[in-house]
């Protein structure tokens, strides 16, 4: 075991058995982010306790974070599997924190959540940009209509696409505080995948709507030269 990483157990079913502690955690959430000041009781068993949504990764393999819906992300060594860190987004009652959607930019720095993260205070959704190395909470873009089902960095870390539930896709530029580049709110349904192509210049989404989304970004790299350029029924259904 590596001793600067100082992990607090290891990502395998063995050690979990045998290694499982019970720690009691009250979390005091700041208040530029959420209404109420209450601490939230839960219970920290090292691992996720409900299921994994999404998982991401680094450009270079080196760190691994899961989002689930017990309302944590994680980050995980690879390929060691150690545990590095817990992540925790402002929570409430019910879904409120659950986790649907999670990436990691290029370079490992920033991880981006979301999910049912907001609604209970700002009657609107959130995606939260955590410091992955030291765990802060450091961003949130505030103000989307619907859970957030999938996130995406562009491969140079520019860009984060974001696709919602029945809310359509969002696109924003990190260069500049990730303000908000582009939307298209012409879905007709859910929508759970987004991806980019390697130079970074154009993005694909599906949903539910049974279509199949395609944006491009024209010369300049200018966060206004996002646009749709196809728009097509998948098919075989949905």
């Amino acid at each position: 075991m590596r001793p600067d990483l100082q992990p607090s157990r290891r990502f395998t079913p063995s050690t979990r058995r045998y290694r499982l502690a019970f720690l009691l955690l009250f979390i005091l959430h700041p208040s530029s982010l959420i209404l109420s000041q209450s601490p939230v009781l839960r219970l920290e068993m090292g691992m996720h306790t409900a299921t994994i949504a999404r998982i991401a990764t680094d450009a270079q393999n080196r760190f691994l974070v899961t989002a689930s819906d017990d309302k944590t992300a994680r980050v995980w060594e690879l390929p060691s599997g150690w545990l590095l860190r817990t992540l925790r987004p402002p929570l409430g009652e019910g879904d409120e924190g659950k986790l649907y959607a999670v990436a990691l930019s290029p370079d490992g720095s920033t991880v981006a959540v979301g999910g049912w993260t907001g609604y209970e205070w700002d009657k609107s959704i959130s995606i939260y940009l955590f410091d992955r190395a030291s765990g802060v909470l450091r961003q949130r873009l505030a103000g989307l209509p619907n859970v957030v089902n999938h996130l995406a960095y562009s491969p140079d870390g520019r860009w984060l696409a974001a696709v919602l539930g029945e809310g359509g896709a969002r696109i924003y530029d990190a260069a500049a505080g990730y303000g908000e580049a582009f939307r298209d709110t012409e879905y007709g349904g859910d929508s759970y995948g987004a991806d980019f192509t390697a130079d970074g210049t154009r993005l694909a989404t599906s949903c539910f709507d049974g279509r199949l989304r395609l944006y491009e970004r024209a010369g300049g790299g200018a966060a206004s030269a996002w646009r749709r350029v196809a728009d097509v029924a998948a098919t075989g259904g949905k």
